[in-house]
């Protein structure tokens, strides 16, 4: 398994991808299944994702040139799935989302380029709810409103 694996990952490497009607193929049009790499010109990896059958299903990340990670989350059948966070370039952490199906649903989180917390927000099945809040550089809070989602 771990040889297949390896397999796969090299010549994951090696294809040139194209996107045709919503799927990745390769050279020959057949929908990829493996880990693909993106590259920056200077040759540091920029992002990696898992894609089954054409359509992205796994985990994806992307980086900064300088290696520090961007950007992580997973897909399910091609839509961003479940929690999905966001870092700066020093590898703090500046955002978390969460999403079914390709849908905002759940709780976001932004952090300020100090850690500070500054908004917090709430989707339920990409409609605005419960209660969002904004805090200000000292983390005091400046205010809140609350949502109710149209039914």
């Amino acid at each position: 398994m771990i040889a297949v694996l390896m397999l796969i990952a090299f010549f994951s490497q090696a294809q040139n991808l194209s996107q045709v009607n919503g799927l990745y193929v390769d050279a020959s049009g057949n929908a990829f299944t493996g880990i693909h790499k993106t590259h920056f010109e200077n040759g540091t990896v920029k992002a990696t994702y898992t894609i089954e059958n054409g359509l992205m299903n796994g985990l994806a990340v992307l980086f900064y040139m300088n290696g520090q990670k961007m950007e992580a989350g997973n897909y399910v059948a091609g839509e961003r799935d479940g929690l999905w966070e966001n870092w700066n370039e020093s590898g703090l952490k500046t955002s978390e989302a969460n999403f079914t199906n390709g849908i905002k649903n759940g709780r976001w989180l932004v952090w300020d380029s100090k850690g500070t917390k500054r908004s917090e927000m709430h989707y339920c099945s990409g409609k605005k709810c419960n209660t969002w809040s904004m805090w200000d550089e000292s983390g005091a809070l400046l205010s809140q409103k609350a949502y109710t989602p149209e039914q």
